[in-house]
């Protein structure tokens, strides 16, 4: 058996030893996936409807019989008051309304309470067109004209997204930037152990003291974490397959009003299944040889859970800032070959039908080169005496 094997057993033997780790990194991925890919869209629906069917106060002010019965229409408690503005800002109501002529003014809290402000202000808005539609139909009668005249057609929006882009939802983006986070933390465990731990310990120095070639050594350490790493990403497409058996529903507030419900119901063929796991096993191995590098560098098991924390910051910050601008970005292939961006973007396209041969061939080649760059960098600091005798 080769000597790399043997490194790669006792590596391997030493994690799954470990009862803690093998629940945070191969059973809470399988556990938090559904939670992640579902739970945020689910509770901000369910927080938001249960804001729209309850009955908030409106102070207004110079309000007429007709605005006043719409806002009653929609659940809401008119209170008049000389002053809207104080009142909503020390508490004393929801929402504020002053009429004057050829004007509503409008005061809310909307930077303090967030999404619950605008699901107020949709509620409200809808209320204001409903005063609008009668005012105006109002008016055009006085004037001898049909209200119709106003509505020469009717505009309907169709989704020609893929069946797949549809089921991913409105928390869709998000899932590839958790199954680099699972892919990252569970290689990240093997490897402190296997570096900075054995430092500690004194062993690692006895071991690249034995005749055994520097290679081999290195690659029985990758192995293990790709191991591990395999797991967690096997893990959490199990996740995500799981999160996909049901169909949650979210309620999205729009500035005009108009609630617009979005699900996840996720499902994925063979195909995509095997896209995704690729990409992930080869993200991994660039992971693991920049964490071998960061691990073998640390003086102290602390040091190196530091050091390869700052990982997860470098590598979630962009996926987190492009995975939500990817449809302004466009179709550039190139982006496909940026460095830890790429697999989640093309993550991104797997789950929305997106991804064509030339995403694949570019994401995956790109990451190659890329883990083999780390798996020298890893190399060259176990052959560094300042870096495997810094402590």
């Amino acid at each position: 058996m080769p000597p790399s094997w043997n490194v790669f057993w006792k590596e391997a033997l030493s994690f799954f030893r470990d009862r803690r780790a093998v629940i945070n990194q191969l059973l809470l991925p399988v556990l938090l996936m559904p939670v992640f890919a579902i739970g945020p869209a689910y509770l901000i629906g369910k927080l938001g409807q249960a804001e729209l069917e309850k009955t908030q106060v409106v102070a207004v002010k110079g309000a007429p019989g007709g605005l006043i019965a719409e806002l009653k229409k929609a659940r809401f408690q008119v209170k008049p008051d000389p002053d809207p503005e104080k009142a909503v800002r020390e508490g004393a109501a929801d929402l504020g309304l002053i009429v004057e002529p050829g004007r509503i003014r409008v005061f809310a809290k909307v930077s303090q309470e967030g999404l619950k402000a605008e699901a107020l202000m949709g509620k409200l808005n809808q209320a204001l067109e409903a005063y609008k539609a009668r005012v105006v139909a109002e008016r055009l009668r006085a004037a001898g004209l049909d209200p119709s005249v106003l509505t020469p057609f009717v505009v309907e929006t169709v989704d020609v997204s893929p069946p797949e882009a549809k089921k991913a939802g409105f928390m869709g983006f998000l899932i590839p930037m958790f199954l680099l986070m699972f892919i990252i933390g569970g290689s990240m465990s093997v490897i402190i152990d296997a570096t900075a731990g054995e430092k500690e310990r004194g062993t690692l120095e006895v071991l690249l003291a034995a005749p055994v070639r520097v290679w081999d050594i290195l690659m029985g350490k990758l192995l293990a974490a790709l191991l591990v790493g395999f797991l967690s990403t096997l893990a959490g497409i199990l996740g995500l397959m799981l999160a996909g058996l049901y169909t949650a529903r979210a309620v999205s507030f729009s500035e005009g009003g108009e609630a617009e419900a979005l699900s996840f119901g996720l499902q994925l063929d063979p195909r995509a299944l095997v896209l995704l796991f690729v990409t992930g096993v080869l993200f991994a191995t660039m992971v693991v040889g920049i964490e071998l590098a960061l691990g073998v560098y640390a003086r102290s098991y602390k040091e190196a859970q530091s050091s390869i924390g700052i990982l997860y910051m470098v590598v979630i910050l962009p996926i987190a800032l492009l995975g939500t601008a990817s449809a302004f970005i466009g179709e550039n292939p190139a982006y496909y070959a940026i460095p830890i961006v790429g697999p989640a973007l093309y993550m991104d396209a797997v789950l929305k039908a997106k991804a064509d041969l030339t995403a694949t061939l570019i994401t995956w080649g790109s990451t190659l080169f890329y883990a083999g760059l780390t798996l020298v960098l890893a190399y060259r600091s176990f052959t560094r005496e300042e870096a495997v005798f810094r402590n």
